[in-house]
């Protein structure tokens, strides 16, 4: 059952515009009618146009929220050292030298985005909302870092931080920290009330080939955009099945029985890049442990129609 938070205020910190979950959870986030939404801040490789691609998809919904470009590098690491070889060759730039986003589309570089800094908005929102502000981060933990380094006295106001990232008990650097594992070591060391959502959970939650075609099939604009996208993303990265990784997070807000956490000492192992471990020496983070499957597409069917 939905839980009603209508004034539950929340920021979305996404890397929308590679995998296509980015854009599921901003729609699920938008059309749950369930969130204040004080905006939309991008982090990681091109934030600019990430920030224009997500502001279409909330026009094309009939929204008018805010989208702040933020940090498009990790705060030590080079991407040379991020990305394969292989997948490397297959990237474009755009007109700046900059990545271009594989579901980039030209009809999106006419829309106006925020002047701010995303580091400058999620500050300023938090101290404007004092311990009312959740803040949802779906990409590398970047923006959030800087925040938390730039102007320290927010740590204490922040309501809650709500990360995709980690893999609780797995021998892997899941993604989001892979990238900038120093960010994941300063938020979860930050002292701040930290929710994550791991890929230990995430995995299990890849959409049926009927759910696919639901999408192909569908009639509404915007499910034709994702779905357009999503053909995109296949084509650059040769997947061909969607994981529900970022979704997962914002429905473990919308429904507290979807995933299930557990407190755990986390420490986010700088010597392997990223892999989070339990450690003494590790910081009180809630976990995720399961996930009803069942319960979670349920509520994708409810809101989304997928």
């Amino acid at each position: 059952m939905l839980t009603h938070l209508p004034n539950n205020k929340i920021i979305l910190d996404t890397d929308i515009g590679d995998d296509i979950d980015d854009s599921f959870a901003l729609l699920l986030m938008l059309e749950s009618h369930k969130f204040n939404v004080l905006g939309v801040t991008t982090v990681f490789r091109n934030t600019e146009k990430r920030a224009k691609m997500a502001k279409q998809l909330i026009r094309s919904l009939g929204y008018d929220h805010e989208v702040y470009a933020g940090c498009n590098v990790p705060l030590i690491s080079r991407i040379d050292d991020l990305i394969p070889p292989e997948i490397r060759k297959k990237e474009v730039l755009d007109e700046k030298g900059l990545y271009l986003i594989p579901q980039w589309e030209e009809s999106m570089k006419d829309e106006t985005i925020g002047e701010k800094h995303a580091v400058d908005f999620i500050i300023e929102q938090v101290h404007k909302y004092p311990h009312e502000v959740t803040i949802v981060l779906v990409g590398p933990y970047t923006n959030m870092a800087m925040a938390i380094r730039k102007d320290p006295t927010i740590i204490p106001l922040v309501k809650e931080v709500r990360v995709m990232g980690g893999a609780f008990e797995m021998d892997f650097a899941e993604w989001n920290v892979f990238c900038d594992p120093e960010a994941a070591y300063i938020l979860f060391h930050s002292g701040i009330s930290i929710y994550a959502v791991g890929f230990n959970v995430t995995r299990l939650t890849d959409l049926s080939d009927e759910q696919v075609n639901s999408l192909k099939n569908s009639q509404s604009p915007t499910i034709k955009l994702v779905y357009k996208a999503m053909q995109k993303w296949f084509a650059h990265y040769e997947f061909t099945v969607p994981v529900m990784h970022d979704p997962l997070t914002i429905a473990s807000i919308l429904d507290d029985s979807i995933v299930k956490f557990e407190d755990h000492k986390i420490e986010v192992d700088l010597n392997s890049r990223g892999k989070t471990i339990e450690s003494d020496k590790g910081a009180n983070i809630h976990f995720s442990v399961g996930v009803d499957k069942d319960k979670f597409f349920k509520l994708l069917q409810e809101i989304l129609h997928v």
